[in-house]
């Protein structure tokens, strides 16, 4: 493709502004292919296949013609531009561009997000701590209670009507935000007095009979976590139902060969303890890995491309699954919510960048025989048929980002293995947030 111009201007590191000018005759060649295969395929009334005058040609479809015209000039020529100039763009481009005028040059700029250049300084000798979190007896304990209330039974409480700490009552709720529509859920199961239902409202429960209809008008504090209520009040209406005692099953043998996958009560206790530890290693090894990167971070300032922290931006909130009601109060609660995720969504960013930098500059390279070890993996973790995995990594995009991941994880690991681990203590209550 012929172009007559093109100039980079430089809005910041990381921002580029393209000018790009197409020359007249490939605007005119393309606009006669254009007309010429319109021409070839309209089925026009009065006018024999392939035998429609160019005049009636651009009278009915000339407008079209040249938009689509247009699009396939930019995207050609803009292709051509940022080759030649070697920029490496990430996210989508930002076009300006007039309608294309027959005889002229076509004239467009693009507002474009750049990679940005990062020289990669020491990275050796980092000192970082790793938490030392122990397992002890009553973690173990606490597993085991909450594998025991997974497992619990329903049994209807028929000798009495009052509600006590401890049942399981089923309930109708109706709520009503700021006066809005109405939204209902029946037979909702609340464990009365166990302070897990929006705003300990499972608590109010504990004194009622069945059959009690409740009315409650709750006040959400500003500062609440889903901003959709924060700062409103909502109306609970509740109808007290069937009351139900949990019965949880004994902790023997018995137990633990029934929903342990284990022979006796010590061998359940002794699988516990080991997930348990080796999730606590897990963890342990997740927060070294993000102190390096902190201090990676630190060490090596620069700008972050706008489009890729929008892109993560939404990521994110698409993980959350986050629903909210729709016109403007969405909108607005949308907006803080993403006001919210954007310093991580930044730092996830930079340290990605940071690390296919430092990747580069180790000269990591993944091959396809370590792709596919690694797919192999995920095959057998995510327990699915291999060739299903194997056929989703057919796809470019899919391996290409899982070489990608690989080589972040290489460039770390690299960086690992020149830093300087150090034991640190964490107290119980901590650990267990941890």
């Amino acid at each position: 493709m012929q172009l007559e111009r093109v100039v980079v201007e430089s809005l910041s590191p990381v921002r580029k502004r393209v000018e790009v000018e197409v020359a007249a005759s490939e605007v005119a060649g393309e606009l006669e292919r254009a007309y010429q295969s319109v021409g070839r395929e309209a089925r026009i009334r009065g006018f024999r296949p392939g035998r429609v005058p160019r005049a009636v040609v651009e009278r009915m479809f000339g407008e079209q013609i040249r938009r689509d015209v247009l699009a396939r000039l930019v995207e050609h020529s803009f292709h051509h531009a940022i080759e030649e100039h070697r920029l490496d763009v990430v996210g989508a481009p930002e076009i300006d561009a007039d309608a294309i005028t027959p005889g002229a040059n076509l004239k467009y700029s693009a507002t474009i997000d750049v990679r940005p250049t990062i020289t990669i300084g020491e990275t050796s000798g980092i000192e970082v701590g790793r938490p030392d979190l122990q397992v002890d007896d009553e973690d173990v304990d606490r597993a085991l209670a909450s594998l025991r209330e997974s497992v619990a039974q329903l049994r209807p409480i028929d000798d009495r009507a009052i509600v006590e700490s401890g049942d399981v009552v089923s309930i109708d709720v109706t709520t009503r935000l700021d006066g809005g529509e109405p939204q209902r859920r029946e037979g909702v199961l609340v464990e009365a007095g166990s302070g897990t239902f929006p705003l300990a409202l499972e608590r109010q429960l504990v004194g009622q009979h069945k059959g009690a209809q409740l009315t409650l008008e709750v006040p959400y504090p500003a500062d609440y976590g889903n901003p959709s209520l924060a700062g409103k009040t909502v109306a609970f209406e509740v109808a007290v139902g069937d009351l139900k005692a949990k019965e949880l099953p004994p902790l023997d043998d018995d137990f633990a060969r029934d929903h342990g996958r284990a022979e006796s009560l010590a061998d359940l206790r002794g699988r516990i303890r080991a997930d348990l530890e080796q999730q606590a290693a897990a963890r342990a090894d997740a927060a070294v890995h993000d102190a390096l990167l902190e201090q990676l971070v630190a060490r090596h300032p620069f700008d972050v491309p706008t489009s890729l922290v929008d892109r993560r931006c939404d990521a994110m909130l698409a993980a959350f699954d986050v629903r909210l009601p729709e016109g403007p109060e969405g909108e607005q609660a949308l907006q803080q919510l993403r006001n919210e995720v954007r310093p991580r969504a930044e730092r996830e960013v930079r340290a990605d960048l940071l690390l296919d930098a430092i990747a580069t500059a180790r000269g990591v390279e993944i091959d396809d025989d370590t792709l596919e070890a690694e797919i192999g993996t995920l095959a057998e973790r995510q327990g699915q048929a291999p060739e299903r995995i194997r056929a989703f990594y057919e796809r470019p995009e899919a391996r290409r980002a899982l070489r990608t991941r690989l080589g972040r994880e290489r460039a770390l690991a690299l960086v690992l293995a020149d830093a300087k681990v150090v034991p640190r203590a964490v107290p119980k209550d901590v650990a267990r947030a941890e």
